[in-house]
């Protein structure tokens, strides 16, 4: 196994489509352990991700430990296509990743009342061993991506180029 993981494609999970956001049963195997949490809530240790078709392509990662605590996220790649991180040694590890194919990547959303001024967080995204059911965010040390990176901006963009494309 190399040293890093250079991050190119990824596809999209889904564990319940049906979900409004209120869990009755979570199967093991739909629980994602953070071994460190993520920032700012470094002592909660487990998500599980609810996808609602309304709302697609968001999905929330909801905390276990805290009903209360819920993430609106989005697939880094439906955002950015050519993205690209390089993943270290340590967070291999931590996720116990044999194959990066085994990688989910997501950004942490900041909603607004506007759609428009959607941002989604490309610098430190949430990386999941979908395998192994295991998820981390990284924190590089220096990255070419923003914090607040424009949703709606993004996938402006992106339509664009399909249709140039097609």
């Amino acid at each position: 196994m190399s040293t890093s993981i250079d991050f190119a494609t990824s596809s999209l999970m889904e564990i319940g489509s049906r979900s409004h956001c209120v869990v009755k049963q979570v199967n093991p195997e739909n629980v994602f352990r953070f071994p460190d949490g993520i920032i700012g809530f470094s002592d909660i240790g487990e998500y599980i991700f609810l996808v609602n078709e309304k709302v697609a392509p968001f999905m929330f990662m909801q905390a276990l430990d805290q009903s209360g605590l819920s993430f609106v996220c989005v697939e880094t790649f439906l955002l950015k296509s050519d993205y690209s991180i390089r993943l270290p040694e340590s967070y291999i590890r931590l996720l116990q990743l044999d194959d990066p194919a085994d990688c989910l990547l997501i950004s942490l959303v900041t909603v607004n009342t506007d759609i428009r001024k959607f941002t989604a967080n490309l610098m430190s995204p949430v990386i999941l061993n979908m395998k192994k059911s295991l998820g981390c965010q990284f924190v590089p040390e220096a990255s070419i991506y923003p914090v607040r990176f424009n949703i709606w901006d993004g996938l402006e963009k992106l339509r664009k180029n399909q249709v140039r494309a097609g």
